[in-house]
């Protein structure tokens, strides 16, 4: 575990970018080229929005079915085992700088949305996809196993980080999970965030306002620091797209990158939607001590004798091998399931 009276102040860099719509090797060097920049600004740790590699597929909330287009986003989705995650680990190393990332995993073809996270030395400290792709997304990605419910883990320097996608912020088991794995650092990944229209199909709970909301709720909820991170779409977005004018996704914006306080307050000023840019903001870890002092969910404002949640974290694999003279299963990690 991380020190449990920490003092230091953490600098976080939280990206606020438009990506190379599905170009999986452009985007790449983007992405090093603004990990080294966040470094060289004094950030111990750098955070990336939903799918950032190679971009959030917006073309689904116009279209569900686009079977070109599909295509060229698995090819250009990013694979652990790939020269490219080798170089984006290096990168992290050679800057001396953590990172948490959102991409489009390509695992034999099947997509997920990921987020990895990556030490100042180039390790992968942590693997997790989204439990359940949201809606229209549903077309593109599949859905996570156990193992993704690891999503905190100890970084060097920065403290204990946790990562969620989007509207993994609207389930509340979930999140209660996570906070009970003890975070310090909370990144909230967003893809492009639009203004909430009356006149359209959208909810407000899809809008820039709303989504700020959930991450703003779970900063409250949670006592922690929340890196609040969206990405920027152009018109060269749309155009890659095909969704200008569309009710969702049909603008130029989508930017509304923050940093919420773990009383919920908002640590860092606006920026203009559709500028591309860094939000820093100097993180006072002594700020954790007294908010839990006045509430901490997994702990002394808790009622775990009513009230408890259940946790199956096994991953469940298509292909379950029974053991030669055993009458049960076993996981992926090969330890016996029930």
């Amino acid at each position: 575990m991380a020190n449990n009276t920490p003092t230091a102040v953490v600098k976080v860099a939280v990206t606020q970018h438009e990506p190379v719509w599905f170009d999986l090797g452009a985007t790449v060097e983007k992405t090093c080229k603004l990990i080294k920049e966040a470094a060289d600004e004094g950030a111990g740790l750098v955070v990336f929005p939903e799918v950032w590699i190679p971009g959030y597929p917006a073309w689904v909330w116009a279209r569900p079915l686009d079977p070109p287009l599909a295509t060229s986003y698995i090819k250009n989705s990013l694979r652990y085992d790939s020269p490219e995650m080798e170089k984006i680990c290096a990168t992290a190393k050679e800057a001396e700088i953590a990172v948490v990332l959102g991409f489009s995993e390509n695992e034999y073809n099947s997509l997920y949305i990921s987020q990895c996270i990556i030490s100042a030395t180039g390790e992968v400290l942590m693997k997790r996809r989204k439990l359940k792709p949201t809606h229209m997304e549903r077309t593109v990605f599949g859905d996570a196993g156990g193992a993704s419910l690891n999503n905190v883990v100890d970084v060097q320097g920065v403290g204990r980080v946790g990562a969620l996608s989007c509207w993994e912020h609207m389930q509340p088991l979930l999140k209660y999970h996570t906070m009970s794995l003890r975070e310090e650092i909370h990144v909230a990944a967003w893809p492009p965030l639009q203004p909430f229209a009356k006149v359209s199909e959208g909810l407000f709970s899809m809008s820039a306002d709303g989504c700020a909301a959930l991450s703003q709720t779970y900063a409250m909820e949670s006592s922690t620091f929340v890196l609040h991170c969206t990405s920027v779409i152009t018109q060269s977005g749309l155009s890659a797209h095909g969704t200008e004018g569309n009710p969702m996704f049909g603008l130029v914006g989508g930017g509304h990158s923050a940093v919420y306080g773990p009383d919920g307050s908002r640590l860092t000023e606006p920026m203009p939607a559709d500028q591309e840019c860094f939000i820093y903001a100097d993180l006072p870890m002594d700020r954790l001590i007294s908010m839990r002092h006045f509430a901490d969910p997994v702990g002394h404002y808790s009622r775990p004798e009513l009230l408890w949640l259940g946790v199956d974290s096994r991953e469940k694999k298509h292909v379950r091998r029974e053991e030669e003279g055993a009458g049960d299963e076993t996981n992926g990690e090969g330890k016996r399931g029930k």
